[in-house]
């Protein structure tokens, strides 16, 4: 079983052998071990509560007088 601190240990002599090296240079090197894959985005967050659809509540009575 794999114990937290040996993942540490790797993730260390990961970051020091990517130490000094450009951003460039660590990109071809995590897309060579396949750790380049692109995370989901997450959706966006709507900014305001949606409206319900018409006739979908028909005890909502909406009016608007035009003065």
């Amino acid at each position: 079983m794999v114990t937290r601190t040996d993942v540490s240990e790797a993730l260390d002599r990961v970051m020091e052998a990517l130490a000094g090296v450009s951003e460039g240079d660590v990109t071809a090197a995590l897309a060579a071990v396949g750790t380049s894959v692109p995370r989901p985005s997450a959706p966006p967050v709507p900014s305001r509560t949606p409206l319900p659809g018409p006739g979908s509540a028909p005890y909502i009575v909406s009016e608007v007088e035009w003065v």
